[in-house]
């Protein structure tokens, strides 16, 4: 049977397009290490611990940070994470496993996470042999991906609260600052989504509570102050009234400073004329 001039056509068409779809079809482990080197391999040469240390477990002691290059240092990132992209890569070693195999696996294509657990779970392993480290990445990564409780999420999200605005919400006075805390605790809560409403409520409404008894002790006081002024205000003025003020400043001033007790005229226009003052303050007072 003879092909037809189209049918040529086709099949010469396809060629280049079913071998690009086939080859995009297949995980390339090389490459994909590569790109997984790239974050979690920094100065491996000179660091044989460093898969463990940035992707397998804070117990494999923290990476150096001085002198440090990324693994792909001048070559070329077509395989690989740039340092910019890099920049936002988690500290925590099992999070930054899980971003590294998020961004590599967009970036290889063909990729999956099972292709990622293959290919290097058992060089995080053999890395964290060398750092003395005894581990199971698998293991390792559903430790960290178990859902923290109820209890748990309230505790964190209530701590970071505490810390940032003080037990009385001191440093949360304005609303805006309130709002970015609990924003900024909530980021650092991981798996307490469902909880953070409740929590977030809680803590407004103990804010509010604190700054109601705030505003009533306060305006307790003042009042407080007002009536001591107020009453001390009165009995001056029932002083000044029945000149009992002046009359008591006058027997004290006899009592103490005249030698005759006022007995006579003189001492007793003395003692007038030095309680005079009483009758200059009672009369600003009416």
């Amino acid at each position: 049977m003879k092909l037809s001039n189209f049918t040529f056509a086709v099949l010469f068409a396809c060629v280049p397009l079913c071998g690009t779809v086939a080859a995009t079809a297949k995980c390339s482990r090389t490459n994909l290490t590569r790109c997984l080197d790239s974050v979690c391999a920094i100065n491996n040469s000179v660091n044989p611990a460093a898969r463990c240390q940035y992707c397998g477990t804070s117990a494999a002691g923290t990476p150096p940070t001085k002198g440090l290059t990324n693994v792909t240092a001048g070559q070329s990132t077509k395989y690989a994470l740039s340092t910019k992209e890099l920049s936002v890569a988690p500290s925590d070693p099992g999070r930054r496993y899980m971003w590294a195999t998020t961004e590599c696996v967009k970036k290889i294509a063909g990729c999956t996470p099972d292709d990622v657990s293959t290919a290097y779970d058992r060089l995080i392993e053999q890395s964290c042999k060398s750092a003395g480290v005894s581990m199971q990445t698998a293991a390792a990564i559903d430790n960290m991906n178990a859902k923290p409780t109820k209890a748990k999420c309230t505790e964190t999200l209530n701590t970071c609260i505490n810390k940032k605005c003080g037990a009385g919400f001191e440093s949360c006075t304005a609303d805006a600052d309130f709002n970015r805390v609990i924003a900024e605790c909530a980021t650092d809560a991981t798996g307490c989504d469902e909880y953070f409403a409740e929590v977030r409520k809680s803590a407004a409404s103990e804010r509010e509570r604190i700054y109601a008894n705030r505003e009533n002790t306060v305006q307790s006081l003042v009042d407080n102050y007002k009536t001591i002024r107020e009453n001390k205000l009165n009995n001056t003025r029932n002083a000044c009234n029945n000149k009992t003020a002046s009359e008591s400043c006058i027997k004290t001033v006899c009592a103490n400073n005249m030698p005759g007790k006022c007995d006579g005229d003189t001492e007793k226009a003395m003692a007038t004329q030095l309680c005079k003052f009483y009758d200059v303050a009672c009369t600003v007072l009416k």
